[in-house]
């Protein structure tokens, strides 16, 4: 069995990129030869889905399953390629660890085991192990964490650097380089993807809850359990019927210092009140306008939380502004508007998307809230914590901390990190506590 195979791409409707030297999938063709005007129609998961079949899916069933996104049914499953896979060291290793395990098998029966490779390309984080036993207020402490976590890991650590240099299609980032998620978004993704000379929309599945973050860059990427990635990795595809596709119109500003965290929590409440299960969810409206990149995330990053699969916001000038300011390649970047406005994948373009459901979520009525740690949809307005008994009036000596009292300035890792509003407010007011604990 050889997993070094190439991507397998249909002929159909494949066309010059104009004004590349890439080729790209015509689903707006494809789409609309089975029913003239649906492609205008279709919100922007549908597109990127539709893409995918018209792209991969067997030419036999391509027409039976582009009608069951255009005619909005469930009936019939269809494939799905993810692009990439992206894993954390627990569950990653133990995918590679499988396919150690499948080299040695081959070379016992006489064959080449560095035929065995991961068909989709596989990054690999290694981002679970670090455990914090020097705080911020020591000027070393990154440089003592780190040699505590190589000690504690040295032989995970010696398998995972091995797996860099034996398996193709294996990309590792090492410790000491960010959390997960805030690679994925600012690092890894290239939004649209080029490979064998065809540009397509970047997709993926990892190994983590808290995947979809990269949601906010117009990115499908869905959380998925060790045994799924590993079936992705070996190029298989992922098989689904059409998701719940909600649209949450987006309305209203900001009132002046409510961060994105507010906005996260008010919204998690939202949506876990509209049942929004399993759902994709596509965030648009006027007051999307009004959301960094770093928003975005933060909202994306949050999805497993309302409930839903995927929360998505379309690709658009803020996205574009961001891919520059986190050093992607200016070709790249022109790629993705072009191949963006090209397929109607571009804000604009979405305007006449029909969704089966429509949520609105009006940005002005958000206060400043608390919530979690353990039910983050559990949302407490800050003007109402003495009411509900969380906060109260303190008797103690002027100048002198109550017995007991604890000053922490902390963010929840993965929503935040991306997030540069949230991580210099929550150092100030650790600064200004005089706290020696952060964590960004």
């Amino acid at each position: 069995m050889n997993f070094s195979m190439n991507f397998s791409m249909n002929k159909a409707y494949r066309k010059p990129l104009p004004g590349t030297d890439l080729d790209y999938y015509d689903t707006r063709a494809a789409v609309d030869a089975i029913q003239p005007g649906a492609y205008l129609k279709l919100p922007y998961t549908a597109r990127v889905l539709a893409e995918n079949l018209v792209r991969r899916c067997d030419p036999e069933t391509l027409t039976a399953s582009l009608q069951q996104i255009i005619e909005r049914k469930r009936e019939l499953d269809f494939p799905w390629y993810p692009a990439r896979v992206v894993c954390h060291d627990i569950l990653g290793q133990t995918a590679l660890v499988d396919l150690a395990g499948l080299r040695d098998a081959i070379a016992e029966q006489g064959g080449d085991p560095a035929q065995i490779n991961p068909v989709v390309p596989t990054q690999l984080i290694v981002d679970h192990s670090l455990a914090v036993e020097h705080g911020g207020y020591d000027k070393d402490a990154f440089d003592k964490n780190r040699a505590i976590e190589d000690r504690r890991n040295e032989d995970r650590f010696h398998f995972i650097n091995w797996t860099r240099e034996a398996f193709k299609n294996v990309d590792v980032i090492p410790p000491g380089n960010g959390i997960l998620h805030q690679i994925n978004l600012e690092k890894m993704s290239p939004v649209i993807q080029s490979r064998d000379g065809v540009a397509f929309p970047d997709t993926l599945v990892g190994t983590d809850s808290h995947t979809p973050h990269v949601d906010a860059l117009g990115v499908i990427a869905l959380g998925v359990g060790g045994l799924e990635a590993e079936s992705v990795m070996l190029g298989r595809a992922s098989w689904m019927r059409l998701p719940d596709i909600i649209g949450v119109e987006i309305v209203g500003r900001r009132q002046p210092g409510i961060t994105a965290t507010d906005i996260v929590l008010a919204l998690t409440e939202f949506l876990r009140n509209q049942k929004v299960v399993s759902s994709y969810l596509e965030f648009y409206g006027t007051g999307v306008a009004d959301l960094t990149l770093g928003d975005r995330a933060t909202i994306s990053n949050m999805t497993p939380e309302f409930g839903a699969s995927a929360g998505l916001f379309y690709i658009d000038r803020q996205t574009i502004d961001y891919l520059r300011l986190t050093g992607r390649d200016n070709d790249q970047v022109r790629l993705v508007e072009h191949y963006a406005k090209t397929t109607g994948l571009w804000a604009d373009s979405l305007e006449q998307a029909e969704y089966e459901r429509v949520l609105t979520f009006d940005l002005s009525k958000v206060g400043r809230n608390i919530a979690g740690p353990s039910n983050p949809h559990r949302r407490v307005s800050t003007s109402e914590l003495a009411q509900q008994g969380i906060s109260g009036k303190v008797e103690n000596e002027p100048g002198l901390m109550p017995d007991g009292a604890v000053i922490i300035a902390a963010i929840t890792s993965c929503t935040n990190t991306s997030n540069p509003r949230n991580t210099v407010a929550a150092g100030t007011v650790s600064e200004e506590s005089q706290c020696p604990w952060t964590y960004p």
